[in-house]
């Protein structure tokens, strides 16, 4: 799911050159806004007597809202998230570096459980390059994630909702598979590791070496772990949207 390491190095200098022009410039101005969306679906009113707003009803789903809130973000409108998103993730350099290269594929899965979608945005196939989360909530948007700087990692969906933080380094692979949890916080299940390379001449770890949940496991055991829990459960390609 990466590509390779110079592809990688050079499409992530053009962001962070991105990101340092944008520094240099001093404040950014302000994305053009969409007016806010009012979530009635989420009020007090609305939880405490358990309706849920029906279609043909007139009314807007909670689930048109966040995509309506989605749909504007991925135009590069940035106003629903409050300032300390924005200082946060550096989402100020979204429309004018992220946005701005055309190479982004999207999807909306439900990763916390809730019944309601989130956004996944990524480099189209190549996560390793960019991927990044977003919640929608109460007529706001949050940020559960953002990288485009890592270019030896990176987090992508699997079938069921739950994400896989993937890292690969000189001869070594650690895959850990977690949870969202409502506030955007992750609960690890799984890990798995293997070293298949020595990471320099003078490393005297053993190699190749395998591990499932911190405990050292056979190859064939680590493959099949591996397929059963990642390779074969990663969401499929036509789930994905070209932005």
């Amino acid at each position: 799911m990466r590509s390779s390491y110079m592809k990688k190095t050079g499409r992530c200098i053009g962001l962070l050159a991105g990101l340092a022009l944008l520094s240099g410039c001093g404040q950014q101005g302000e994305a053009e806004s969409v007016p806010p969306v009012e979530d009635a679906g989420n009020s007090p009113e609305a939880a405490e007597t358990g309706s849920l707003e029906q279609e043909g009803s007139g009314a807007v789903l909670p689930q048109e809202k966040a995509e309506a809130a989605y749909g504007a973000f991925l135009e590069g409108d940035i106003s629903l998230f409050d300032d300390a998103q924005v200082d946060t993730w550096a989402l100020d350099i979204w429309k004018d570096t992220i946005l701005a290269v055309g190479e982004l594929e999207y999807t909306y899965l439900d990763l916390d459980g809730d019944g309601a979608e989130e956004l996944l945005v990524q480099w189209i196939e190549e996560p390793g390059n960019f991927n990044a989360v977003f919640h929608y909530e109460n007529g706001s948007l949050f940020c559960w994630q953002f990288d485009c700087v890592e270019m030896t990692s990176g987090d992508y969906p699997l079938k069921d909702g739950a994400m896989v933080s993937q890292y690969d380094y000189n001869g070594t692979s650690s895959y850990t598979i977690f949870r969202y949890r409502s506030d955007g916080s992750r609960e690890e299940v799984a890990t798995l590791y293997a070293r298949e390379e020595p990471t320099d001449p003078e490393d005297t770890a053993p190699c190749p070496y395998y591990e499932a949940d911190g405990n050292e496991v056979g190859k064939s055991d680590f493959d099949e772990m591996l397929g059963q829990m990642i390779l074969n459960q990663v969401l499929e390609r036509g789930a994905w949207k070209k932005l």
